[in-house]
């Protein structure tokens, strides 16, 4: 059987044509494709809570793409619940902390009542962990929504941890490191793909 020549140049012309047209595509599709894997779901929920309580929308976004991927029935082993991923007794302290007229099994399942008192907890955190000029290191706030205060207080008092996120590594829960990271890779990747074009 006798190969027709030139078979191999025509296969790659064609395989060059097809790659052009995807790429094409993709180009023309970039900001589906980007939201896609940067969801921005229940927006007006997080712009709304998030200027009531001084918290930046990105970080919250990003916290939520990392908790739960955006579901709002999302349940972990623990048995955090809803978009923000809240305890049960979480929940409760929140509720009475704010003094609000909301009920813990509501806030684990509904995604307004979830999202605001996730977002009401981070400014609480971001107010607990403000240092002398004011700033507070969104990794702090993450290890601690993560952890919770008393281990993440611990470790800054003790010097185990410094509380960035460039000395992540000296965090000594294993799944809080990751988490932070991922959090914070989330949030410059909102903030960069986003903030530039909306408020």
């Amino acid at each position: 059987m006798t190969r027709r020549k030139g078979c191999g140049c025509f296969s790659l012309i064609i395989f060059l044509l097809i790659l052009i047209l995807l790429l094409g595509i993709g180009l023309a599709n970039k900001d589906k494709i980007i939201a896609f894997f940067y969801p921005r779901d229940y927006e007006d929920i997080v712009d709304e809570y998030c200027a009531e309580y001084g918290v930046d929308k990105w970080l919250v976004l990003a916290l939520v793409k990392a908790e739960s991927g955006f579901d709002p029935e999302a349940v972990s082993s623990a048995g955090a619940a809803g978009l923000m991923q809240l305890m049960p007794e979480t929940a409760q302290w929140l509720i009475d902390k704010g003094e609000f007229s909301l009920d813990a099994d509501e806030a684990l399942e509904d995604p307004r009542t979830n999202l605001q008192l996730g977002i009401y907890y981070l400014s609480l955190l971001f107010a607990n962990y403000q240092n002398e000029l004011g700033y507070t290191d969104p990794a702090t706030v993450i290890a601690a929504y993560n952890a919770g205060m008393g281990s993440v207080s611990q470790w800054l008092s003790d010097g185990t941890w410094d509380g960035s996120l460039a000395n992540a590594a000296d965090i000594p829960y294993p799944e809080t490191e990751r988490h932070v990271k991922s959090v914070l890779r989330n949030y410059e990747r909102y903030t960069r793909l986003y903030s530039e074009t909306s408020g």
